[in-house]
């Protein structure tokens, strides 16, 4: 290396042109992959300037060896550079893969119809990565089983915290486990398996077509939001249980509600009750409000877009939290 750059130096001094700059410039690409520090190629310079005769005057030889300390912070400096942008298109790399494997975790091609229910459902996170997580199933004796859930901690160790309860859900296909009960399964999960930083509020409906009857139950969730067609009346469905993954022993209470021709469940993750630069506390005011102006016989998944639609413009699109809701509609 040194050998070849007091080649191409004394080319240059003896005909100084664009074919030996290039050749400078295509060096300098060789000495940043074998990390040679700046300080290194300042000494190989002077060096080569000894070598082949060339006297420097004394201020000049001197500025040099101020500049070669220079050098050595800046050479440190820069190969610390080096290292976070190799790390981060390593960390890049890692999210990319780990966003693509989340995105598996949700309903693709879902049917929005479910013997009397109309299903409409939208997810959208804050960054490259959510935390909210959303699973539709079906359970035995014919029930259809709903799930909205936030995992406080986002990241790669979120998305394993939602892999892990995506894979337990579907082992609970087909199950006949009240609502309750699986949250109960669920806490054990959470706290044997995620990390302990990890907590994750949740909240679990199971409806039954033979009789319109919706149970559900939560583990420290937003209340659902359920709209009464007769008396034109919202209410918030509320039922005691710490969040999954703090108390072995916890017990959740479950709760029915009989679903009448018109009425809704909304079932929504926090992000969706924040409102931009308020003191108020969080409620899910602006999400009713969201749902007063739409007309409710369009289909549920067009009500549930146009509702987000006017939440995120109340935020004018500065979403700071990832933003779920799913709305369940009897027919």
């Amino acid at each position: 290396m040194m050998e070849y750059y007091e080649k191409i130096m004394l080319h240059f001094l003896q005909n100084p042109g664009e074919h030996q700059l290039y050749a400078g410039q295509q060096l300098s690409k060789s000495l940043i992959e074998k990390d040679v520090s700046p300080e290194e190629i300042l000494s190989i310079h002077l060096s080569t300037m000894k070598n082949n005769g060339f006297v420097l005057p004394h201020e000049w030889e001197i500025s040099f060896k101020f500049l070669m300390e220079i050098m050595v912070s800046f050479g440190m400096a820069y190969q610390e550079r080096q290292s976070l942008r190799l790390r981060k298109k390593q960390l890049d790399s890692e999210i990319t893969v780990a966003t693509s494997m989340q995105q598996n975790l949700y309903p693709h091609d879902f049917n929005h119809s479910f013997h009397d229910l109309d299903v409409g459902y939208i997810s959208t996170p804050a960054r490259d990565m959510s935390g909210d997580f959303y699973y539709f199933t079906h359970y035995g004796q014919g029930r259809f089983g709903t799930l909205v859930a936030d995992i406080v901690g986002k990241g790669i160790p979120a998305a394993m915290c939602m892999s892990m309860i995506k894979y337990a859900m579907d082992t609970f296909e087909n199950d006949v486990k009240p609502a309750n009960m699986i949250l109960s399964d669920l806490n054990r999960l959470v706290l044997k398996n995620a990390d302990p930083s990890l907590f994750v509020t949740m909240l679990n409906t199971i409806y039954d077509p033979s009789s319109s009857i919706l149970t559900y139950s939560s583990a420290g969730h937003e209340p659902a939001l359920h709209y009464d067609a007769e008396t034109g009346a919202f209410s918030d469905l509320n039922t005691k249980g710490l969040i999954l993954g703090v108390d072995p022993h916890v017990i959740f209470e479950q709760k029915s509600l009989l679903l009448k021709s018109g009425d809704f469940l909304v079932l929504y993750t926090d992000g969706v009750t924040e409102r931009k630069d308020s003191d108020t506390a969080d409620d899910n005011s602006l999400l009713r409000e969201a749902l007063l102006i739409l007309d409710f016989t369009l289909p549920a998944q067009e009500i549930v877009h146009q509702a987000y639609q006017h939440i995120i413009d109340q935020k004018d699109y500065q979403l700071d939290d990832d933003h779920t809701i799913v709305m369940l509609r009897k027919k």
